[in-house]
């Protein structure tokens, strides 16, 4: 008698997808990067492991991470982290739970590796109940919000603005040769960036990434001014509504854990699928 295959866990599958979302978000974010005026980003498979890398931004710990790494390449571990020697990088090895075992964990420790961060992936889904999806637009016209997507050239450089904005900066520092050969990324089908309006006043943004039958939500930012408006939740219904009239059939998006942001997503419909950890030698930025 033949013994019947087992089938993955459900949650082993959103980890996948996942892993092959961050890698794609990853590289589109520094294709369209305002701010590296020279990279040189590489994708390499060893094993079961992806290493990006990109040896202009050695301080980069979201440009120059290892995901997927876990207990069948442990005896890679030593020519992964001589790849990033090369260049004289330290890595940072974005972990997710099944992949995260005490024998993995010794081997990053023995490395001088340390955890410094987790994030919560959560997971939207269509084909379970949407609370509050269908009333969003009303909500949104009650509360005064205005909802816009960025759509052409010209609201696209309104929009870098804005993120120049949420950096602290006025776009005086911003090289005007490098917006104009990247904000034709600021308005594809595949990458929809939103606007949200409250008095006529830009309030807050939000990006919906899309690939295949799948979404993520990123970029999520209010201006302080506006915060505790419902701005975020509306950008979030939004987004949704767009990705169900898509025909998408999830959308993921990363929080830091019981942050408003993780509150706000909770209460749009989002489910937490896991919890990843980011181990690196110093507290390098993102």
């Amino acid at each position: 008698m033949m013994t019947p295959s087992r089938q993955p866990h459900p949650v082993l599958r959103d980890v996948e997808r996942l892993i092959q979302l961050e890698m794609e978000m990853t590289k589109f974010n520094n294709e369209r990067s305002l701010y590296l005026k020279e990279s040189h980003f590489t994708v390499t498979q060893i094993g079961g492991t992806t290493l990006l890398l990109d040896e202009l931004s050695p301080l980069s710990s979201y440009y120059n991470r290892v995901i997927g790494f876990g207990p069948a390449d442990l005896e890679r571990l030593p020519e992964i982290l001589g790849k990033y020697a090369a260049s004289g990088i330290d890595p940072c090895f974005d972990l997710s739970p099944d992949r995260q075992t005490s024998e993995v964990a010794e081997a990053l420790a023995a490395k001088g590796f340390v955890p410094r961060l987790q994030l919560a992936f959560l997971k939207h889904e269509f084909d379970k109940e949407n609370l509050g999806l269908e009333s969003s637009e009303r909500a949104q016209s009650r509360e005064g919000i205005h909802m816009a997507q960025v759509s052409n050239e010209a609201e696209a450089l309104a929009f870098i603005q804005l993120i120049e904005r949420s950096r602290g900066g006025d776009g005086s520092s911003l090289d005007e040769g490098m917006v104009k050969r990247k904000i034709r990324y600021y308005y594809r089908d595949d990458f929809r960036n939103y606007v949200a309006s409250l008095g006529g006043e830009p309030a807050g943004m939000g990006s919906l990434f899309v690939r295949g039958d799948t979404g993520y939500l990123a970029n999520d930012y209010t201006f302080p001014a506006y915060r505790n408006r419902g701005i975020q939740t509306s950008l979030i219904r939004h987004r949704l509504q767009t990705a169900r009239k898509l025909g998408l059939k999830r959308v993921y998006t990363d929080v830091e854990f019981a942050s408003v942001s993780h509150a706000n997503m909770l209460k749009c419909g989002f489910e937490l699928v896991y919890m990843n950890m980011f181990w690196m030698k110093t507290a390098l930025p993102r």
